[in-house]
């Protein structure tokens, strides 16, 4: 395993890799919105289903001698920030602004956040070609949602600072998953099963009558896509990239989400974007090859030192 990471292609790798999952799981999430699926509804397959697996595993895992013990205290703190409460909390931001205030402000919450945990806690430098290129993606990411400026009602600031919160939480989540090291297995199995308790306990109430009336080729869809891709895969493919990705980059990953699941959305439901939207997604492709020009890969920062401090 560690010669698998060390080998530089491997974090570009699994940073796609967690693109395409974030943006399938998304565009499966608003199928089963649209087939009259609640928010809590996927939002709990997602954290749930991973459970069922993670928990066996991490209980397996634990029984071992050379097993990594994780700090409760740090384990705590990456469910919150990455877990059921940060899905929640995005989510409770579209009842008070429009789907493109979401798809803006969350990422740009995620860098700013991202980028200065980054040099307080890891010590990255920040360059300037990453920022302007960072704020051409920004910029071909307002063309692509095509923020709505007409029909908003007076509650749109309390939908943004909703999106700036998930997204402080979800960059502050990927700089402690590098800062702490985090082990890949067990690290991603110790954090889907505190998750999945969360879910159980605060989504099960709201998620199960919405679960009960939807049929079973679109539960088993949601299943695969939510748990599956979005609670397993997803995270597995993020621990992993992050420890060849500077957290800067990371951090302009959720840039690409919405280009993807455009493209995802065209392919499978036949959706096709708009010339300003394509044209959004190619600024957004040129703004991330100046960002992370020269950056996939952090050299003085081993894969194979994994063992994590209390």
């Amino acid at each position: 395993m560690p010669r698998l990471f060390d080998n530089p292609v491997m974090g570009p790798l699994f940073g796609a890799i967690t693109i395409l999952s974030w943006a399938g799981f998304n565009v499966a999430a608003k199928a089963g919105i649209d087939a009259g699926m609640s928010p809590a509804a996927l939002s709990f397959l997602r954290y749930l289903t991973p459970g069922m697996f993670a928990i066996p595993l991490l209980i397996w895992l634990r029984s071992r001698a050379t097993a990594v013990r994780l700090p409760i205290h740090k384990l705590v703190v990456l469910a919150i920030l990455g877990g059921p409460l940060f899905g929640l909390i995005a989510v409770a931001g579209y009842q008070f602004a429009p789907l493109s205030y979401g798809l803006l402000f969350a990422p740009v919450a995620v860098f700013v956040s991202g980028t200065l945990l980054g040099m307080l806690l890891l010590q990255e430098h920040v360059a300037a070609p990453r920022l302007l290129g960072a704020l051409i993606m920004f910029g071909g990411l307002s063309l692509l949602v095509g923020i709505e400026t007409t029909g908003v009602g007076e509650s749109w600031l309390m939908g943004v600072g909703l999106f700036v919160t998930a997204g402080t939480m979800w960059g502050a989540y990927t700089v402690l998953l590098r800062h702490w090291q985090i082990p890949v297995l067990e690290g991603t199995s110790t954090i889907a099963s505190f998750g999945a308790i969360l879910a159980a306990i605060a989504l099960a109430p709201f998620a199960l009558p919405s679960l009960s009336e939807t049929e079973l080729p679109m539960l088993l869809t949601q299943v695969a896509m939510q748990g599956f891709v979005g609670g397993i895969l997803s995270v597995v493919a993020l621990v992993a990239a992050l420890q060849r990705l500077s957290t800067q980059t990371a951090a302009l990953l959720p840039t690409f989400t919405p280009a993807v699941a455009m493209m995802i959305a065209w392919v499978a439901l036949g959706t096709k974007p708009e010339t300003m939207e394509l044209v959004g997604t190619l600024v957004i492709f040129l703004g991330f090859a100046l960002a992370a020009r020269k950056k996939f890969v952090l050299a003085a920062t081993p894969a194979r030192h994994l063992v994590t401090k209390s």
